[in-house]
């Protein structure tokens, strides 16, 4: 599940914000379940967003590091733009800029959630359209 469930995220979009699902922990089936979810409350036209952990995996990474999205991330862009997703945003990590241009493609902003200044430049270059300073330096 998510402490942004289906009924806050409309809420907040229906006030005039863009809701975001925090969908770190879906597996994609489950994250469409849940996007279907929101949906049914939004009024017509309102965005909602959906934020996924992106840490890098593989060579160069951490041995800590984990792909939560459990190597379905190219189903799940396809499955986000099925669903009429209108704001992605990541953390953890810079999207790989395979996805953000797809996600561009379809009309999704794309934002990175940082959490120090030497990040921006790395974000910047995967193409987020916003980059959003979290953590204690932010």
């Amino acid at each position: 599940g998510s402490i942004s469930g289906h009924s806050l995220v409309a809420a907040v979009s229906n006030a005039g914000g863009i809701g975001t699902l925090g969908g770190g922990t879906f597996q994609l089936e489950g994250l469409r379940k849940e996007i279907r979810e929101i949906k049914k409350l939004l009024k017509p036209g309102a965005p909602f967003g959906v934020d996924l952990l992106l840490p890098k995996v593989g060579g160069g990474a951490r041995k800590t590091n984990a792909d939560y999205t459990r190597g379905t991330l190219p189903q799940m862009a396809d499955m986000m733009i099925e669903e009429g997703v209108k704001l992605f945003v990541t953390a953890v990590g810079v999207p790989p800029k395979w996805l953000v241009d797809k996600l561009h493609s379809a009309g999704i902003i794309c934002m990175n959630m940082v959490g120090a200044p030497h990040h921006v430049p790395k974000a910047l270059e995967a193409g987020a359209d916003i980059i959003c300073a979290q953590g204690t330096e932010a």
